[in-house]
């Protein structure tokens, strides 16, 4: 590769040409993608979700090789493209498009339960025409089979609120959302975390779907000895992924707390998240609450985390500190403005 065709210097050649909201687009999104993968450098997310692609891989060609299965094999396939899609737009900031690539897998996952409980529900999907396919097989209908089989239940706060982010941020809206299609995410913005954990997320739910299917429609085959193979790096990638969800879900918890005026349980609240998580030390805390000399290390651990180029780490920093001086920060660092600025 020659000077000149280095990628910097073909976008720097596409802004001079003419294209400079484009070029800046691309050189944004490029200077992301590196400093994120410098954050990550190592992690276990990589080894975590390489370890779903390949499994993706290996079950989509044990589909190919089962008569029961191979007419769905393109579905596989299909989700594995979703992945690499949310991976890459979580690397270059753009949490939207992860999003709605998880969105996808959330919608097959729940059309393979209902293939898995519902015999000859896939031929009449393959076969039927476009009109009859909507209206039977919609997300709406899917769901509510599922629900009344006792597959899912949407009356669950937890799953009930995923499926309708997923539904709000996909369609237009004039509600203002966390996860706007307004392209790439503030620098150390939470969302460059969110888009991880959805991915392991929905990669749990992914799997389970169609381990139902495979069960159902093809037990004993080679497809089941490989979708039920141990996948050591993705269950530990995915128990850290929910670790850094349960702190952002705390900052939230804190932040109603906060706002109530209750400002010792908000402290509590997000000082458990933190280490829970691992971000801080336990034994800092449990000491910090006797000492005043060990509480000003805890606040000096603060301030460092708040400038940490660790979005969850900072967030939470950020919301404690904001807390700690009795919620007057006015730096937009408040529970509620980690979650409202995207800072």
């Amino acid at each position: 590769m020659t000077e000149k065709t280095t990628y910097k210097s073909l976008v720097k050649q596409m802004a001079e040409g003419g294209a400079p909201i484009a070029a800046l687009a691309l050189a944004t999104a490029a200077g992301r993608r590196r400093r994120n993968l410098e954050r990550l450098a190592g992690d276990i997310r990589f080894t975590g979700i390489n370890e779903l692609l390949v499994r993706l891989s290996t079950v989509g060609k044990a589909f190919a090789e089962t008569p029961e299965l191979s007419k769905l094999t393109f579905i596989v396939k299909r989700t594995h493209a979703d992945f690499m899609r949310a991976l890459e737009a979580s690397l270059s900031g753009y949490f939207s498009v992860a999003s709605d690539a998880m969105r996808d897998v959330l919608e097959i996952q729940y059309l393979l339960m209902d293939f898995a409980i519902n015999p000859g529900h896939a031929d009449d999907w393959l076969t039927t025409d476009d009109k009859d396919r909507w209206k039977r097989f919609a997300p709406s209908p899917v769901r509510k089979r599922l629900q009344a089989a006792g597959v899912v239940q949407f009356g669950d706060k937890a799953e009930s609120k995923d499926y309708k982010g997923h539904s709000m941020g996909l369609h237009l809206s004039p509600v203002p959302l966390i996860n706007s299609a307004d392209g790439i995410v503030p620098e150390h913005s939470w969302l460059n975390e969110a888009g991880y954990w959805e991915m392991f997320d929905h990669g749990r739910g992914l799997l389970r779907g169609l381990t139902m299917l495979i069960e159902k429609a093809a037990p004993g085959s080679h497809a089941e000895v490989e979708i039920k193979k141990d996948m050591p790096s993705f269950v530990e990638a995915s128990r850290q992924a929910e670790t850094l969800k349960q702190v952002w879900l705390a900052i939230q918890e804190a932040g109603v707390k906060l706002h109530e005026g209750d400002l010792v349980t908000a402290g509590n609240i997000v000082l458990r998240a933190m280490a829970g998580s691992g971000i801080l030390d336990r034994e800092l805390i449990v000491s910090a609450g006797g000492d005043d000399a060990v509480f000003e290390a805890l606040i000096e651990t603060m301030h460092r985390l708040a400038e940490s180029d660790e979005p969850i780490s900072r967030a939470a920093a950020r919301a404690f500190l904001s807390i700690a001086s009795d919620g007057t920060e006015t730096d937009g660092s408040s529970p509620e403005g980690e979650l409202s600025s995207n800072s």
